[in-house]
């Protein structure tokens, strides 16, 4: 069972070229709307994001953690009796530094925030 939300175009109506789409909010590419204050939907776009990145983390490190642990490593008792090395937390420094830019320089690309240097937050 499907449900059908009213006055949305189905396949029948929008005809071949799907012209009742194109009315739709968000259907142009590159910076959707879909609600009439901006701020929502850098907002919404920020909270995807995030989603998109804790995925790509709790989906790695669980690889991570079958791998070592087949290979014998506790990896929780390493991890709570040592710290990164130096290279390592500069590595992670500018990775941090970048996604804070990706994930909430949109907030502020309206106002050259996406654009600029990252002096906040880091």
């Amino acid at each position: 069972m499907s449900a059908v939300v009213s006055g949305a175009p189905t396949p029948a109506t929008a005809g071949p070229s799907l012209q009742a789409l194109r009315a739709l909010p968000g259907f142009e590419r590159g910076n959707p709307a879909y609600f009439e204050n901006e701020v929502l939907d850098h907002l919404l776009g920020i909270v995807l994001e995030l989603g998109a990145e804790l995925w790509v983390v709790r989906d790695r490190q669980a690889f991570t953690e079958e791998l070592l642990r087949e290979q014998g490593i506790d990896l929780a008792a390493r991890l709570q009796a040592g710290r990164p090395s130096d290279d390592l937390q500069a590595k992670l420094k500018a990775e941090r530094e970048a996604m804070i830019k990706r994930v909430y320089g949109r907030l502020y690309s309206r106002y050259g925030g996406d654009k600029a240097a990252q002096k906040a937050a880091l």
